[in-house]
Order: structure tokens, then sequence, then C-alpha cells
């Protein structure tokens, strides 16, 4: 009997520790095997918080925060998606919580909100992949106006769904206009519905060319895929991930935590090692053959994130005319 008592206390002890875990939801775009680990490696650290998420693309992801802002307030704690121009809408909008991290210091002053919002996680750069089975390094264009001509054998991700594709959109009609899509349609360009489609497309030698995020296929050539990046040598178009915690969160320190996880250096190991990603820190090792931050930066065309911001339907709707 004494036994049988020491028992049910002991799972009455347990279960009280189950149920004493403080829960924080996080909504993101980021790849669900990407943001699987870092939620893993951060409950370990802190076991007693939960961290539950809800991912999806960009598109999909904004749609259900608008929705929920529509019908009685956000669900999530903190948002994660793919960059910044929609954050300065959340902004604006009085949803995100003002909160500087200790790590915020290891990060440069690029990929910060300057009211201290939110703050820069991972950089990716929308790049011109090509299959190593069916073209030479030499023949791949190095220049964005040169890809005009491969048109048809090339494959890119609709702006309707990816946020990333959006920026490149953005910028390269803010070089070239419209035209230039116009020229890529009438070449005969595939448009797709994710940079996950595409870049298995690509792998699989329905493409010569794609014009994807750098980590997607990173993390293809990692697995064996006969595919690699080629970095243009001029406006490259970089795009870098920020993190915020909304305003109504009732666990602010534990999405804190969760925040400052994310940007330390394990967290920002963890994006490298298992996604492929070019971390915010420059004390982290970049990916292999991946140029330097200073460089990608030198190269990069300086996008008015504010600017995207103002036009971002207008970029969609223009883009699905021409592409209907």
């Amino acid at each position: 009997m004494r036994r049988l008592l020491i028992v049910l206390i002991l799972m009455v002890l347990l279960i009280g520790v189950v149920y004493s875990k403080t829960q924080i939801t996080l909504y993101t775009s980021v790849p669900k095997d990407i943001v699987t680990e870092v939620v893993k490696s951060f409950q370990e650290k802190n076991p007693d918080i939960e961290v539950i998420f809800w991912r999806s693309g960009t598109s999909k992801v904004m749609a259900k925060i608008l929705a929920e802002m529509k019908t009685g307030g956000l669900k999530a704690d903190v948002i994660w998606t793919a960059e910044p121009s929609y954050f300065l809408w959340l902004k604006e909008k009085g949803v995100l919580m003002k909160y500087v991290s200790p790590e915020a210091k290891n990060i440069p002053d690029i990929f910060k909100d300057k009211d201290g919002y939110f703050i820069g996680t991972r950089v990716m750069s929308i790049i011109i992949a090509y299959n190593t089975d069916l073209m030479k390094k030499e023949q791949v264009p190095r220049r964005w106006e040169d890809i005009l001509k491969y048109a048809a054998d090339a494959a890119t991700t609709s702006p309707l769904y990816s946020g990333s594709n959006l920026v490149w959109v953005y910028t390269m009609v803010k070089l070239y206009g419209w035209d230039f899509f116009e020229k890529l349609r009438d070449g005969g360009i595939s448009i797709l519905s994710s940079n996950t489609t595409t870049g298995k497309e690509l792998a699989n030698g329905s493409y010569k060319l794609a014009f994807i995020l750098d980590y997607t296929v990173r993390k293809l050539k990692v697995k064996g895929s006969h595919v690699d990046v080629m970095y243009p040598e001029e406006n490259n178009v970089l795009i870098w991930s920020p993190i915020a915690i909304v305003n109504t969160t009732q666990n602010p320190e534990a999405a804190k935590k969760f925040v400052d996880f994310v940007l330390s250096k394990e967290g920002q190991k963890i994006l490298v090692n298992y996604g492929q990603l070019i971390p915010v820190r420059g004390d982290v090792q970049m990916p292999v053959g991946v140029p330097s931050l200073d460089e990608l930066l030198k190269r990069s065309y300086k996008i008015d994130w504010n600017d995207l911001k103002k036009k971002s339907d207008e970029i969609k709707d223009t883009f699905a005319d021409i592409f209907e």
C-alpha cells in the first residue's frame, strides 16, 4: 500500500510538471525540417517551455495572420517569416512587441529594425541555379539580363506564394521594368508554386536553370543532386528573414527566450548545419562554397523595404496579369 501511495504521488507530481510548462505558438514560413530542429534544440535547453509551431508558405502565413487580426486577435506569440517589408506592415499595424535581444549586439545593424520591433535571423538570396548535368559552369549566365535567352529552359517560383520571390520580382522590375517579365513569359519560362518544387524540378532535369533561394539548392546538392549555385556578379538579391514577438502574447518571457535562442551562436549554427542557411552572425561559419557576407552585401541591390511594403499588392497583381 505504501509503495502504491508513493507511485501515485510521483504520478501526480509528474503530471504537475507536465502541465506547468509554458507554451508559446510560432507562426513561420521556415522549412519544416529546419524549424523542427530549432524547436527541438530550444526545448532541450528550456524543458519548461513548449513551442507549438504552425508552418506554411509565406503567403499562407500572412493570410492566417490577417484573418486572425480581423476575427479577435492573433493566436501566435512569435512570427518568423521571409522578409522585412511584411514586418514593417505588422509594425505599422501595431501588432509587434518591441524587444531588443541581448544577442542583437552580435548582429549587423542592416539586419535590425531601427526601432527594435524585429530582427534578422537568416540571410537568403535568390540566385541563378543550374543542373550540372545539363549546363557547364562556364555556360551559366552571370548577370540577370543574360537569363532571358534561357527562358524556355528555366523555372522560377511565383511571388503570389513565395515572399522571397516577391523580393526578386520587385528587384528585377526596379532594374529592368515589367518588360523583363514579359520577355521571360514570351520566352517560355515556367512559373511554379514553391521553391521546394522548383528545386526538385531542376534536380530531376526538367530545367537547366532556376531562379530560386540559394539554400534550397545547397540542400539538394548536399543530398547528392547534380545542382549548383551561381551568385550574380552584381545586383544580388539578398533577403533577411526577421523574427518578432506579438504584443498580445501571454508569455513574453518565454517568447523572448525563443528569439534569443534563434539569434544565439548555437541557434545560428543549427540554421547553417541543418538548413544550409547564411547566418546573420559573423562568428558563425558560412555554408561551404558561399561568399563572405561582406562580399555578398557589396554585390547586392539595395532594396527599399518600405517601398516594397507599399507596392507588394501591385507587384503581385501585375505579375498575375502577365502570367495568367
